[in-house]
């Protein structure tokens, strides 16, 4: 069937109270985006002044474009799919959100491909899990996968990522720019929070378990991906254990959400076995404090798989 050039549901879509609930709250996120709008040219020459240019070692500015290369191309994923999701998406109001943050996005690439490029130093080619990562979402032509994917997983993970640098301060320009990043990220966290119920309503038992497969997939290549920045995040002072630790706790805060978004049934069993893999293959990846050996690694990932589940 030919999509028609005007979605005609935009006006003749009956709601429940819950769901004009979550469509003002998608609203909100497009108001809020233009309050706290900021332009990034103007930002990053005050910081650079302010700092007098950015100052670091050469091995620090490689492992600082390796990791923020990556977060460069994946802002320009999400601009991408944003884009997609404000075409796509039913509602005007989660057209607004989604439109608010392909304007975000767009201002975060362009102002960290900016950043980098006063290193002066050759940029990292995107390594293999991370280009795998950002092209299964961008790839994918269900809607909601291309939602919780990039809304709810990847930009938790940037966000996570973002609030560690940060918190650490490995350099003065990056360090007071991340704050302006993470108060955009958060938002965009909230369109996939507020309107994935909308999106699964109605699945059937063979959707789910695609979407569960699809999330799985995203999960791990995000631990794949942090897992070949390790040598980089070290050098920057970031614990990848420690990371990964924030990053699931904010996924679990994030499910919640999502649950309570939607108090669906289908949305528990669904989280309960793609955050059973994440925390299994989290232990294996990334050994607690005295547990390297293998066999504890084995153990300590079979007990998480049976505990944890958001």
């Amino acid at each position: 069937m030919t999509r028609s050039h005007l979605d005609t549901t935009l006006f003749d879509r009956e709601r429940t109270h819950q769901e004009a609930r979550r469509a003002k709250k998608l609203e909100n996120i497009y108001h809020a985006g233009q309050d706290k709008i900021w332009d990034g040219r103007e930002v990053l020459s005050a910081l650079v002044a302010k700092h007098g240019g950015v100052k670091m070692g050469l091995v620090q500015k490689q492992a600082l474009a390796r990791v923020f290369s990556g977060l460069m191309w994946g802002e320009m994923a999400a601009w991408k799919i944003s884009a997609q999701l404000a075409d796509r998406l039913d509602g005007f109001e989660a057209k607004l959100a989604a439109t608010s943050q392909a304007h975000d996005e767009a201002r975060h690439f362009y102002v960290l491909h900016d950043y980098l490029a006063l290193l002066d130093i050759e940029l990292p080619e995107l390594d293999m899990a991370t280009r795998f990562l950002l092209e299964t979402v961008l790839g994918t032509e269900v809607l909601v996968e291309k939602l919780v994917g990039m809304q709810l997983f990847v930009e938790t993970m940037a966000l996570t990522l973002f609030k560690m640098v940060r918190t650490l301060a490995p350099e003065p320009v990056i360090t007071e720019l991340l704050g302006y990043y993470e108060r955009d990220e958060a938002r965009h966290v909230g369109l996939g929070i507020q309107h994935a119920p909308d999106l699964m309503k109605g699945m059937t038992a063979p959707d789910l378990a695609r979407l569960a497969a699809f999330e799985t997939r995203v999960l791990l290549a995000s631990l794949v991906s942090l897992k070949r920045m390790e040598p980089s995040l070290r050098t920057l002072g970031v614990d990848p254990r420690q990371l990964s630790d924030t990053g699931a706790h904010m996924l679990l805060g994030i499910m919640e959400q999502l649950r309570e978004a939607n108090d669906s049934a289908p949305i528990h069993a669904l989280s309960t076995v793609v955050s059973r893999s994440f925390f299994a293959t989290k232990e294996l990846m990334f050994a607690r404090s005295g547990g390297e050996k293998i066999a504890s690694r084995v153990f300590e990932a079979g007990r998480a798989f049976i505990l944890n589940a958001a």
